[in-house]
């Protein structure tokens, strides 16, 4: 029996296909994986999604940022959060207006992640200051900061209503739980930017990392393209061999798409369907988590848009 979330997915991906130019491909299954908890229909998904993503177009023009092409993501995005292109505007409209007031640091992609990333979260125009008073609070010095990483998780934190210390204090505790579990240490910043935004299983991680190193050994793509990052971020909540099983499954339905995504595509999107499977009781409530850290993987998307760009003119 086909897993709920793996399902929808599938359903989706499919109605942005048969919607998307041959060169959104790639972006159309990041937008599917976006639609994931959204409550309509795929194709009312679908037509929502491109619906805001023309608005964007409109209100963006052919050079800020996100792209054309990435736009589709972030439009998927607020579809299936129930927010507008509006939405979005008036809160990078005001982040922008205020960082100019504040004197504070340039926000990646013309403040695009940190307005997605607030919007999607529930948020609005009366938290920004705290979201700058946050992204203070968390930034790493420079030589080991991501930018839209910040970007993206001070805006979760400021929509959720989360003070700075909190933001802080919720770090700090999701760096020692995988210091604790053994995660090598350069991986630790990164999987605790994500796994800080929800609850971690403190006494079942090291097993699961030890489950979920076992499960990809042998499996050379899909250990790649997860990474020990990847890995840490699933083994947060636990369930080891189960998340492993669910990890291994998902990679095997994304690889049978058509066409077939590139290994480290579908091993990325495996890792996103299996966080969707493990992140609630609800079988699509987690991919709202995954909504507000899409920005984050713009980064990601594009070196695979990158790769795959002369088989897709040619195909």
């Amino acid at each position: 029996m086909v897993n709920a979330v793996i399902e929808r997915f599938q359903r989706l991906d499919a109605a942005f296909s048969e919607r998307a130019s041959k060169g959104e491909r790639l972006y159309g299954r990041f937008s599917a994986l976006a639609c994931i908890s959204g409550e309509e229909s795929p194709e009312q998904l679908v037509d929502r999604s491109l619906h805001i993503r023309d608005r964007m177009n409109e209100g963006l023009g052919t050079w800020r940022s996100p792209g054309r092409a990435m736009r589709l993501v972030f439009s998927a995005a607020l579809a299936a959060s129930d927010r507008t292109a509006g939405n979005f505007f008036t809160v990078r409209n005001a982040l922008n207006t205020r960082r100019q007031e504040r004197g504070s640091r340039t926000l990646s992609h013309g403040g695009s992640c940190a307005a997605l990333a607030l919007v999607v979260a529930g948020g609005d125009t009366s938290q920004v200051d705290n979201f700058f008073d946050i992204l203070d609070e968390i930034t790493l010095p420079w030589w080991n900061r991501v930018p839209a990483r910040e970007d993206v998780l001070a805006a979760t934190f400021a929509a959720t209503g989360e003070t700075p210390e909190d933001a802080r204090r919720k770090l700090d505790q999701s760096r020692l739980a995988l210091r604790s579990a053994g995660i090598p240490g350069h991986h630790v910043e990164r999987a605790a930017q994500e796994i800080c935004l929800g609850p971690i299983n403190g006494g079942e991680l090291a097993a699961a990392w030890t489950s979920l190193n076992t499960a990809v050994r042998g499996r050379p793509v899909l250990r790649s393209g997860v990474g020990k990052t990847g890995l840490a971020v699933l083994a947060s909540r636990g369930r080891g061999r189960e998340t492993a099983d669910m990890l291994v499954s998902s990679f095997e339905a994304v690889r049978a798409l058509r066409p077939r995504p590139s290994g480290q595509v579908s091993a990325r999107l495996a890792m996103r369907l299996t966080q969707a499977q493990t992140g609630s009781t609800e079988p699509h409530a987690a991919a709202r988590d995954l909504a507000a850290i899409l920005a984050a993987q713009a980064a990601i998307i594009a070196v695979a848009a990158g790769s795959t760009a002369a088989i897709a003119a040619a195909s």
